[in-house]
């Protein structure tokens, strides 16, 4: 087991959920005009903001983390996708 490695993708990992996030966030607010639906005990909610926003944000954080975990194998020497 190669702990230098699970460094490496676990830093990649978190570094690209936490960027996803905020960025998803901000373009949550941006197109809609309110805060990313978080709360999902917020009888404000519509059923429809929470599932547009969870499958929005699922797959961009899919998305990126596998980016950047290809990078990150990139970068540590071997393709580990």
């Amino acid at each position: 087991m190669d702990i230098g490695w699970k460094l490496v993708s676990t830093g990649a990992t978190l570094g690209a959920t936490v960027v996803t996030s905020k960025v998803v966030g901000l373009g949550w607010k941006a197109v809609t005009g309110h805060e990313a639906p978080v709360n999902t005990d917020d009888p404000d909610l519509e059923l429809w903001e929470v599932v547009a926003f969870a499958a929005v944000s699922g797959a961009l954080l899919g998305l990126t983390r596998h980016l950047a975990l290809r990078q990150a194998a990139k970068w540590y020497g071997g393709d580990r996708d």
